[in-house]
């Protein structure tokens, strides 16, 4: 009895390691297993009772563990070293592993130690180098300020020199170039500021130059005049000699008498310097100061045409040579306008020349008309006169100047 409760209860244990081994996959196979296994057990138990075999089964029982607990002893004694061993090995792990651990949180520290110096050196490098940055802007500002504060010096200087092309090139790159760099700044400011004060400062001073220019005419104009009077006189007596020499007598006019004197006049002109005049027209275009300026130059000239006619002169045949002088003015006035129409039409039109030639003429009318009774009155002052009128009218013509008025004028005096 003792031998088949054993045979059962093997059989069911192996049948509950098949159920183990099965457990891993939930199916219907294994509820099955299951199931078949409580179906032995039942009748084995049911058997027992009915025996009234109940202690046998459970000395029977206790057997069975104490065999199964035997064999799991054995079982673990042959794997004990092994386990031994690997739960040493385990522990040695385990303290390489702890003191990995410290010295990786070891280099951990270092390397932020480390790290944070190398943040502080990265910063200060970085300021350093905003530093350098700031200290190469600020030194190149003082470099553009140094250079317009030589500009400036420059300029002065170039004005003071009298050399005005190069002052009104200084100040074109200083309005267009240099200023605009240094305008952040207040001395840039202050300096800009101050253009409109150097661009007076520069056309005064090329102003008084040729207002300079203007007054030292005077004695110019009068060679000029007196250059030309002995030269058409010559030509005169020339024309003299050929009317004399031709039998049949016709009208020839001055015109002709001028293209027929061309091969054989050699006279050099005499030369007027007028760069003071273009130097200053050239300042005040460049100053967008030109209508101004050709104002202000038509005054003058008018004023000083005036201050020639408001010469006092005696029409006496010993007190002709003021009368003469002032002719000699009047023609180097209007030689000296002719040459600047002649270069500059732009700025002397033709307009003004002829409305103060005009004017020149009136008031010399208005002179002789005066003394009109003592001319006619006395034969030879009206001769010198007609004389000098004459030669007067060839070189004002031979200037492109119209001469019909003092034709006119010749006529209404002399009757021819």
């Amino acid at each position: 009895m003792a031998d088949s409760i054993q045979q059962q209860l093997q059989q069911l244990v192996l049948l509950s390691d098949s159920v183990g081994t099965a457990g891993a996959g939930v199916g219907a196979g294994s509820v099955s297993t299951v199931e078949e296994a409580m179906e032995q057990l039942g009748p084995l138990i049911h058997s027992v009772y009915r025996a009234n075999k109940q202690k046998l089964f459970r000395q029977q029982v206790d057997l069975f563990a104490q065999r199964k607990d035997a064999e799991i002893m054995k079982l673990c004694g042959s794997y004990h070293q092994e386990f031994v061993q690997s739960v040493a090995q385990l522990l040695k792990v385990r303290q390489n592993t702890s003191e990995l651990q410290e010295k990786v949180v070891g280099l951990n520290a270092e390397l932020q130690l480390s790290g944070k110096s190398l943040y502080e050196k990265k910063a200060e490098l970085l300021s350093l180098r905003r530093e350098h940055g700031n200290i190469q802007d600020a030194a190149d500002v003082v470099r553009g300020c140094l250079d317009v504060v030589r500009m400036v010096a420059g300029f002065d200087e170039q004005v003071a020199g009298k050399q005005y092309y190069s002052a009104i090139k200084t100040l074109g790159v200083l309005k267009d170039q240099s200023l605009p760099q240094v305008r952040r700044f207040a001395f840039g400011r202050m300096l800009e500021s101050s253009i409109p004060h150097m661009e007076t400062k520069l056309q005064a001073a090329a102003l008084k130059d040729m207002k300079d220019w203007l007054f030292g005419l005077k004695k110019t104009t009068r060679d000029i005049g007196c250059h030309l009077t002995g030269r058409m006189q010559r030509k005169q007596g020339m024309w003299a000699e050929r009317d004399a020499a031709i039998q049949e007598r016709y009208f020839v006019s001055s015109t002709v008498q001028f293209v027929l004197d061309e091969e054989y006049d050699h006279d050099e002109p005499l030369a007027v310097d007028m760069m003071p005049l273009y130097q200053c027209l050239h300042i005040n275009e460049k100053l967008g100061r030109r209508a101004e300026f050709r104002r202000s130059f038509t005054e003058d000239r008018s004023d000083q045409l005036s201050l020639i006619l408001a010469s006092p002169v005696q029409f006496a045949l010993a007190q002709l040579a003021p009368f003469e002088a002032m002719l000699f003015d009047v023609i180097g006035f209007f030689v000296v306008e002719h040459g600047i129409l002649a270069s500059a039409p732009d700025f002397r039109s033709k307009a003004d020349v002829d409305t103060l030639w005009d004017a020149g003429i009136a008031k010399l009318s208005d002179i002789i008309a005066r003394s009109i009774q003592t001319i006619r009155g006395d034969p030879a002052i009206s001769q010198a006169l007609q004389g000098s009128l004459t030669t007067f009218t060839y070189i004002m013509e031979e200037n492109a100047y119209d001469v019909r008025k003092l034709r006119e004028l010749m006529m209404a005096i002399f009757g021819a």
